[in-house]
């Protein structure tokens, strides 16, 4: 029995059309008709319900089908796997899982390594953050959460911190820190965000919508125009004011609030390690931005 077969008996099974099958697989109808007759005399069972124009799965073919279909998914996987093994030296796949440190830290890397193709991607949340580095779908994450693994390293990969986005002209731009419980009457707006980050400190945030009236947007030319044409504050974070621009005569202040610092750690198969030199040598300079 060989994939090919399982594949062209598969494509068979979902056009119900040999032909149209062959067309879709790029073969000949034969090519196509033999492969399938061929599986259907080693597992010794007819697979479909023949017509002139047509054939349709019967019993035995649909229980082949589920066979078929996870064989398939496994020598995908597998093919996968072993192409993370094999593949260049220049070539490195990080997950994010918040667009802060994709944003700020992948242009930094590539620009120190530009001989280095680097890949990058948001996940979804920090759930499966081991299976991920097991499987060799990255190189390396980036999460706020540590894997747990023995097989897996975790070390320091940089702070994070809400803050505020001030006016110049502004009473609190003043401060060398603001504690958003102690103050009143603000004019704040935010731009919205998501990921692990932004889940963390959601309560805060909620807290301030409600104490503030502060408004959230999704769209930036909204919130960049709102920014410019008025006296308003609104959040930033410590790694985002280095890449997104508020606008001139902004003072950036800490916030002293509770709840709101997070540590972003990199984690990585011991095994992929010395894959790493170039992102490790990185966060030696992360602290002086």
């Amino acid at each position: 029995m060989e994939l090919t077969q399982l594949r062209y008996f598969k494509a068979a099974a979902e056009y119900n059309n040999l032909s149209e099958a062959a067309e879709q697989l790029h073969v000949s109808q034969p090519a196509l008709s033999l492969a399938v007759k061929k599986l259907e005399e080693e597992l010794g069972v007819p697979l479909f319900d023949r017509s002139k124009n047509k054939i349709c799965l019967n019993d035995t073919g649909r229980l082949a089908l589920t066979y078929a279909e996870t064989i398939l998914a496994k020598a995908d996987e597998m093919k996968n796997t072993f192409y993370q093994f094999i593949r260049r030296d220049d070539v490195l796949s990080l997950g994010f899982c918040d667009p802060g440190p994709m944003r700020f830290s992948v242009p930094l890397l590539q620009k120190a390594n530009p001989d280095i193709n680097v890949t990058s991607a948001l996940l979804p949340d920090e759930s499966n953050l081991e299976a991920l580095l097991s499987a060799h779908k990255y190189d390396a994450v980036i999460s706020i959460r540590k894997p747990q693994n023995e097989n897996i390293v975790t070390v320091p990969f940089a702070e994070e911190e809400l803050m505020l986005s001030v006016p110049a002209g502004h009473p609190l731009a003043a401060e060398k820190s603001v504690c958003l419980h102690h103050e009143r009457d603000l004019q704040l707006i935010n731009y919205s965000g998501d990921g692990a980050y932004v889940r963390q400190i959601q309560p805060f945030i909620d807290w301030v919508s409600d104490k503030f009236g502060m408004k959230t947007y999704n769209d930036y030319f909204v919130f960049r125009q709102l920014l410019e044409n008025g006296n308003r504050l609104c959040f930033t974070t410590k790694l985002v004011r280095n890449y997104r621009n508020d606008g001139a005569n902004r003072v950036i202040i800490p916030l002293e609030d509770e709840g709101l610092k997070a540590t972003y750690c990199l984690s990585y198969l011991k095994s992929r390690q010395k894959y790493l030199s170039p992102l490790l040598a990185l966060m030696e300079n992360l602290t002086k931005y």
